[in-house]
């Protein structure tokens, strides 16, 4: 029992510190850290000889993640400061004038798109400056946005599946088709939760049907995409699917109502560099060759940035004020992503994620529920559903060997598990607070947020343990 609760610590504390203690990111980071960092070095069941491995690897990804933060963000600001955002939200505001028809298109529909051609959360950063244009509280906006990354296996097109796949000896494919089969009934939830949050009983009386439709067709349009056109675009055209669904319901008014092509166009110019850099074999093997910096969507979204800057009109007395203001908005989350990340590579380096793993073989007939607690313990603690791959599936896969459960199937639930619960880790937490002005009430954000990601779990519970 010692060994488990060793093991555990890191995320042990994380949770008091963010929801008990009311702590800031950082220093719950800072707490995760230390725990994980004394188990390592005091409990004789874990190892710290591979820890200055597990920091440099940790500073990678964190340099990595910090990278598109900043990107996304000065994007963001360049666009607030030309006016951009305010037009896209009066436009918005005008085809839907209801607040729960537009969180639902927002959590369903967009923002699963810009996660899924970004990744890293930066979907929050993008949907909660809208969120907040159209009249949403600050921690609502958070909220809607955060929900927003629905479509979490498929972000920065499917890395964390792709890692997955290749621990589960799966190819990318199987496990995309299994993972969006989960997926599908996973969708609603998240819509019903936003009209609910947005509009509350009245909300849901008059959306809920439309929220449930709208999530059905973001699943179908994922599962589809995935089982018979590329696997890796997913979650792109599932929230492209629902998107258009719900502007199809509105042709009327769409039509007419002039759409703000000047403020969507750095949106479109960024999504074609995406498109380019990671659907082109030949462009992404050069950018490759250059190294980490030109790779993923780091730098599209800086060059997208400067394109907006250029095209909005903002000049060398705009320009210099809001990188400095965004370089302000970016110091905080640096050090609460360095933190988690740290933590999470050392609680798999030390051994503590091979305990926690392990242990549940000693379920038995009931380990297939306890499959997305543990994939959900990775996503929480690290923030990416590839690092709760990197942690876990080795271990459940080869766990589900020995009991003889189904291998392919207990791949995909902690493939999603990880990637929905990944919505409430402190580093996430840490963008929404920063995208919408509530840096400090992490805690706060992530118990708002709760509800429909714990739903999600014990839903990949139950499928664990009646297939399992």
């Amino acid at each position: 029992m010692l060994e488990y609760l060793v093991a555990g610590a890191p995320f042990v504390a994380a949770g008091v510190a963010l929801v008990g203690l009311r702590w800031p990111a950082v220093w719950a980071g800072v707490a995760a850290l230390g725990a994980a960092l004394a188990g390592a070095l005091l409990y004789p069941g874990l190892e710290a000889s591979r820890l200055f491995e597990a920091f440099w690897s940790g500073a990678g990804t964190s340099g990595r993640v910090l990278y598109v933060l900043f990107g996304g963000l000065l994007l963001y600001n360049f666009l607030s400061e030309g006016g951009a955002v305010e037009r896209v939200s009066e436009f918005l505001g005008r085809l839907e004038p209801e607040r729960e028809a537009l969180a639902l298109v927002v959590v369903v529909g967009a923002a699963p798109f810009f996660e899924s051609v970004t990744g890293f959360g930066v979907a929050i950063v993008i949907s909660a400056p809208i969120l907040l244009a159209a009249g949403f509280s600050p921690l609502h906006a958070a909220v809607l946005s955060s929900w927003g990354q629905c479509a979490v296996p498929w972000g920065a097109l499917g890395v964390g599946t792709v890692i997955g796949a290749d621990l589960a000896s799966l190819s990318f494919g199987e496990l995309s088709d299994l993972s969006a089969l989960l997926n599908l009934p996973l969708y609603p939830v998240y819509g019903v939760a936003a009209v609910a949050l947005a509009g509350g009983w009245d909300g849901l009386r008059r959306r809920g049907v439309e929220a449930v439709l709208l999530g059905l067709v973001a699943g179908v349009g994922t599962i589809t995409t995935s089982l018979y056109l590329v696997p890796e675009l997913s979650g792109a055209v599932g929230g492209l699917a629902a998107s258009g669904a719900f502007l199809v319901a509105r042709w009327r008014r769409f039509s007419e109502v002039q759409a703000p092509l000047k403020a969507l166009l750095p949106y479109g110019f960024l999504l074609a560099l995406l498109a380019l850099a990671n659907g082109t074999g030949p462009v992404r093997t050069v950018l490759e060759r250059f190294g980490p910096v030109f790779t993923g969507p780091g730098l599209p979204l800086l060059i997208s940035a400067v394109f907006a800057a250029a095209l909005l009109g903002l000049g060398r007395g705009s320009v210099g004020p809001v990188t400095l203001r965004t370089l302000r908005q970016w110091l905080p989350t640096a050090g609460a992503v360095v933190m988690f990340v740290l933590a999470g590579q050392v609680v798999a380096s030390s051994g503590a994620a091979a305990v926690l793993a392990t242990g549940t073989a000693n379920l038995g007939s009931l380990y297939g529920a306890a499959v997305p607690v543990v994939g959900a313990l990775g996503g929480a603690l690290t923030g990416s559903n590839a690092a709760s791959n990197a942690l876990f599936m080795p271990l459940q896969v080869a766990t589900a060997q020995g009991l003889g459960s189904q291998e392919a199937l207990v791949a995909a639930i902690q493939n999603v598990a990880g990637s929905h619960a990944s919505m409430i880790a402190p580093q996430r937490m840490v963008l929404a607070a920063t995208a919408v002005g509530l840096l400090g009430r992490e805690g706060e954000i992530a118990r708002a947020a709760l509800f429909p990601i714990a739903v999600s779990v014990v839903f990949l519970a139950l499928v664990g343990l009646l297939v399992g």
